[in-house]
């Protein structure tokens, strides 16, 4: 595709709840700038709050329907695998996708970018020949975090959460692929941090209460790379505490900027985006920025 006609006219969105914060808008806006399409003829990239359980409805009956794309972040990476005609071979193998490109027929195509994110961001610390590796939380995000730990070619993880049968899916996505698994209690997560790799995919609340247990050990072991999936606050709770100890730390604006450039190929299809540009402007608007969260409701009709 001729990179001046790439996107022409297309529109494209963040959907999520909450979403009024999310950077989405400025990374792909910023890579349509870089890559010479931005303007009035040019992709347009938006941002919808879409609830839990509304996701096909808003495609088919709201705001969606003229999209032909869109990030997909949570509640529902699920409801984006599952509405999908065709999917990649993460998300088949994950049941959870963060894009979606509409087909020629008006259907869609479910694709799974974070485990790239997670990847990249941390071979950009260094990770290279990692053996073991560990998960703390669980949900879509932490799914994420053991597979691309597996594709790093870890093969002993350690997970933990304090809602422990909510573990079982990635206990099981690590077995089938062949890795020793352990799980950690939840009030000894800091042994998570004795692997090589240690990812957090806690959200903010918890990040806080679990840093509050960590930084009061006088000894903590410090892993070669620890990956935050937050970004703000900066630094993230976890983060903070690795830093302290001089660890190796990579937060999750990184991660981000580079599922979104896989986001990019794949909507436009151009060979690459301009990650160093994309983030540079979200840590320039992360600064200026007050973060605030509000509750939604279905009104696609």
């Amino acid at each position: 595709m001729d990179d001046a006609t790439a996107g022409a006219g297309r529109r494209f969105a963040v959907l999520g709840s909450p979403v009024e914060h999310s950077l989405s808008p400025v990374l792909h806006r910023t890579a349509y700038r870089e890559l010479g399409l931005a303007g009035p003829d040019g992709p347009a990239y938006e941002r919808h709050d879409v609830p839990a359980g509304c996701l096909a409805e808003f495609l088919t009956e709201g705001g969606g329907r003229s999209l032909t794309g869109a990030s997909v972040t949570m509640p529902g990476k699920p409801e984006a695998f599952a509405l999908a005609t065709e999917v990649d071979d993460t998300s088949r193998m994950l049941g959870i996708s963060n894009t979606l490109v509409r087909r020629p027929d008006g259907s869609w195509r479910a694709e799974n970018h974070d485990v790239h994110g997670i990847v990249a961001a941390l071979r950009d610390h260094g990770a290279t020949a990692a053996t073991t590796g560990g998960v703390l939380g669980s949900g879509a995000t932490a799914l994420s975090a053991v597979a691309a730990l597996l594709d790093l070619g870890v093969t002993d993880i350690r997970l933990s959460a304090r809602s422990p049968h909510k573990l079982e899916p990635l206990q099981a996505l690590a077995a089938r692929s062949g890795a020793t698994v352990l799980q950690v209690p939840w009030e000894a997560s800091h042994e998570l941090l004795e692997a090589q790799i240690v990812i957090s995919a806690l959200a903010v609340a918890g990040a806080r209460a679990v840093a509050g247990t960590w930084g009061g050990r006088s000894e903590l072991a410090v892993p070669e790379q620890f990956l935050d999936v937050l970004y703000d606050p900066w630094p993230a709770p976890l983060m903070e505490v690795v830093m302290e100890r001089g660890g190796e730390v990579v937060d999750g604006l990184e991660m981000l900027t580079h599922q979104a450039d896989m986001q990019i190929r794949s909507m436009l299809g151009v060979p690459a985006a301009p990650v160093a540009e994309m983030l540079a402007a979200a840590r320039g608007e992360l600064a200026t920025r007050a973060c605030d969260g509000s509750d939604h409701h279905c009104h696609f009709r």
